[in-house]
């Protein structure tokens, strides 16, 4: 468990708290490339590490993230008029730049100079993998562009999405992070039934429900594996924890999957959620839209509602209520209590709605002084420990883990080892994306060693 005070530390990100100050020190998602798609649209409102917000796209393609409100009577700048590179708000004509600068203001004497010495906050932006990201730290302190091999690879080779959930930020990365509720929140009836058990891979799953949790410390965060064991082999999954609210999961041989979690203030966090290819071949072309039951990709159809002959899928997402789920918690998430009761431990349609369900569930923030953590909780310990301890370094001068580009190659792969064999010794080559990783059967034959 922790104390009150370690636990108010995690988990206020606002200006000048020390969780805050650390995280503004990375790159930061503030959006989808696609929610201001071309110059002059109109701007969107965002919200993070407590800050109110606005983003567009100026006439010369650059995006601009900015403090919401006008310099002059604080009205809000959604309403503004984005034109002629600036974006100008509606009560007396004022305009600002994309670097917050007052570039306009038609209200005073054409002779003044006052709009000089007018500005509005902004943040550097970089645009990488369809997605927005703006830095909020001190400028000298500007890291590497967040280059991670899925903002790589061809748009055809990858999808995104993002969906708001309720809850402090860190209850969602734990969460994630937790590689042993799987079985469990996810699973069938009885516990664990959930996969095809003919061959290693499928019989693991179904039969360890706790599986043993091994965490390498890393300079990024750490590497974390789930080991599962049949008796005859283990199955491993392979995961990279990366400062502060990025996690890479396994996605099949030839993909990699991962999600974002960050924190739009202390009591909600925007989601991100990726899948995509190494290389191989494209998704399939409807797989490339990404759409929210559960927010899984739609080349994962289980949790998704077939309409139209099963060639379109209902979307879960409410794109005009800032990317809330349709499935919530005012309407219990949609829970079906017969399905639960004779078919999936949950009831809930959605891997990620299931998890939105427990991670919301626990109060918009959870207090740790209550917790009673086990052995499978290591990774969420040393994922707390890390943070606490990335806070002190910042505060002391120095610089967090994970802001050195050393993630730009990660891959997070699952696959079946021999029992003999050390699970960090006989993935680390795919992990840090030196190597191909092997299907099941070729580690089987011996080609994955």
């Amino acid at each position: 468990m922790l104390t009150q005070e370690q636990n108010e530390t995690l988990c206020r990100v606002g200006p000048g708290t020390p969780m805050g100050d650390m995280m503004r020190r990375f790159w930061i998602p503030a959006g989808l490339s696609w929610e201001v798609p071309e110059p002059d649209s109109p701007p969107i409102t965002i919200k993070l590490l407590g800050e109110e917000l606005v983003a567009f796209r100026q006439t010369d393609g650059r995006v601009g993230v900015v403090g919401a409100r006008c310099a002059h009577r604080r009205a809000h700048l959604f309403w503004g008029r984005n034109e002629e590179n600036g974006l100008r708000c509606v009560y007396h004509g004022w305009k600002f730049d994309c670097e917050g600068a007052c570039v306009d203001m038609p209200s005073e004497p054409e002779e003044s100079n006052f709009k000089d010495k007018v500005r509005i906050p902004a943040y550097p932006t970089v645009e990488a993998g369809g997605v927005i990201w703006a830095y909020m730290g001190p400028p000298e302190k500007k890291p590497a562009p967040p280059l991670f091999e899925w903002t790589q690879v061809p748009a055809t080779h990858r999808g995104i999405s993002k969906v708001w959930q309720q809850s402090n930020w860190l209850q969602a990365l734990e969460g994630g992070i937790d590689s042993s509720h799987t079985n469990f929140l996810h699973g069938g009836l009885p516990p664990g039934q959930k996969h095809d058990d003919s061959d290693v891979m499928g019989r693991a799953r179904n039969l360890s429900l706790a599986p043993v949790i091994e965490v390498v410390p890393t300079d990024y965060g750490y590497i974390y594996a789930g080991i599962r064991s049949t008796g005859e082999a283990n199955y491993v999954r392979g995961y990279h924890w990366v400062m502060p609210w990025y996690q890479l999961r396994p996605g099949g041989r030839a993909g990699s999957s991962g999600h974002m979690w960050v924190p739009m203030d202390d009591e909600n966090t925007m989601v991100y959620n990726m899948h995509y290819t190494f290389g191989y071949a494209p998704a399939p072309e409807r797989s490339l839209k990404m759409q929210e039951a559960g927010n899984v990709p739609i080349w994962k159809r289980d949790a998704l509602e077939p309409v139209g002959g099963g060639n379109e899928f209902k979307e879960d997402v409410d794109y005009e209520n800032n990317f809330r789920s349709k499935r919530n918690m005012d309407n219990k998430y949609l829970i079906d209590r017969e399905l639960q009761r004779n078919e999936t431990f949950t009831g809930i349609t959605g891997i990620n709605v299931q998890d939105r369900a427990v991670q919301e569930s626990m109060g918009a923030v959870a207090d740790r002084t209550l917790e009673r953590l086990g052995t499978t909780d290591r990774a969420i310990i040393n994922a707390r420990r890390t943070l606490l301890k990335a806070v002190k370094t910042v505060q002391d001068g120095g610089e967090p883990p994970g802001v050195a580009p050393t993630y730009y190659t990660l891959r997070s792969v699952e696959t079946v080892l021999p029992q003999d064999v050390p699970w960090f010794e006989g993935m680390k080559g795919w992990l840090f994306g030196l190597e191909e990783p092997k299907t099941v059967m070729e580690v089987a034959s011996g080609g994955g060693m």
